[in-house]
Parts: C-alpha cells; sequence; structure tokens
C-alpha cells in the first residue's frame, strides 16, 4: 500500500517531467483533425459520421490547448461548435459554445459564442425563452460588441415572430418614414 502511495504522489512529477509527450500528442491529434477534414468533405460535411469523430477529437486537443494557447483552443472549440450545429447536433454545439463563455469570458472571440448559443436556442431548437435570455445575458456582457451587439437587439425584437409579421413590421415603418 505504501508503494502505491509513494508511485501516486510521483506520478505527477514524472508527467511533468515529459513535456514532449504532451506535444506529441497535440501533434497526433491536430494530423487527425487535417485527415478527418478531408474525410468528412470539409465545410460541405458529406460524412457525418467522420463529422462526429472530429467533434470529440478536436475537444480532446481542445482541453490540451486550453492553458498553452487560449487562441487555438476557442478557435477549435468554434470549429466544433459551428460542425455540430451543421450536423443537427445543436445540444452539443451549445455545449461547445458554452465552453468558450464560460472558460475564457474575455477572450475576444467570446462574444461570438455567447451570440451562436442565443441563435441555437432561436433557430435549431425553437426555444425562444432560452434565446431571449441568452441575447439579454450577450447585452449586458458585451452591449458595445461591433460585431453581434445589433444583431442581439434585432433578434430580440423579431424573436418569435413569423417572417409575413417582420415584412408587416418592415413596411409600416418605410411608409412612416
Amino acid at each position: 500500500m505504501r508503494k502505491l502511495l509513494i508511485l501516486a504522489l510521483c506520478f505527477p512529477f514524472f508527467m511533468a517531467c515529459n513535456p514532449g509527450k504532451s506535444e506529441d500528442k497535440t501533434l497526433e491529434l491536430q494530423q487527425k483533425l487535417a485527415v478527418l477534414d478531408k474525410e468528412m468533405g470539409g465545410a460541405n460535411v458529406t460524412n457525418t459520421q467522420k463529422a462526429s469523430e472530429f467533434i470529440k477529437i478536436s475537444e480532446t486537443l481542445a482541453a490540451l490547448l486550453e492553458k498553452i494557447n487560449p487562441d487555438q483552443y476557442v478557435d477549435l472549440l468554434l470549429k466544433a461548435a459551428g460542425l455540430a450545429k451543421t450536423i443537427d447536433n445543436p445540444q452539443k454545439s451549445i455545449e461547445l459554445y458554452q465552453k468558450v463563455v464560460n472558460g475564457l469570458p474575455n477572450h475576444k472571440k467570446a462574444p461570438t459564442a455567447l451570440f451562436m448559443i442565443g441563435f441555437v436556442y432561436e433557430n435549431d431548437l425553437n426555444d425562444l425563452v432560452k434565446a431571449k435570455q441568452t441575447y439579454e445575458q450577450f447585452l449586458q456582457q458585451y452591449p458595445n460588441d461591433p460585431d453581434f451587439a445589433d444583431d442581439a437587439k434585432t433578434s430580440l425584437t423579431m424573436l418569435g415572430k413569423t417572417p409575413e409579421e417582420i415584412i408587416r413590421e418592415f413596411e409600416q415603418k418605410q411608409q412612416e418614414q
């Protein structure tokens, strides 16, 4: 029992002394992602099984990169989240976007992730309550975001309206001008 305890205490030390192993794993995963990207059809996903595998490997790689390369971590999660949305897995998409929002709320791409959560709730899950909450949260956290603040405001005003209602409102505003 004592030997096991000593081994357990020394294990993290030995792992820390071998950073090459982590770098090798990172490189291996990046190579797998490059192959999978081609196999799934790139942006025009033709193989959802390969896309799902891409998402899983992206999560594993992101976990390795989170502390050492936050920008690559965020880019990887955003790509995987977008891919999950593309293959009709909106819950996974939200989960991945949420990792960015919760893990790095001050990252320059965190507003994108938060806005996309609202967008997925609204357009893929038709959960207008959560979409509204998310857009409001977005405007509280990032009221001056140059990319999505106006979109979040517009989404809130259009939330739950049919295309006909939106057209009617637009025409009415045009007449008032």
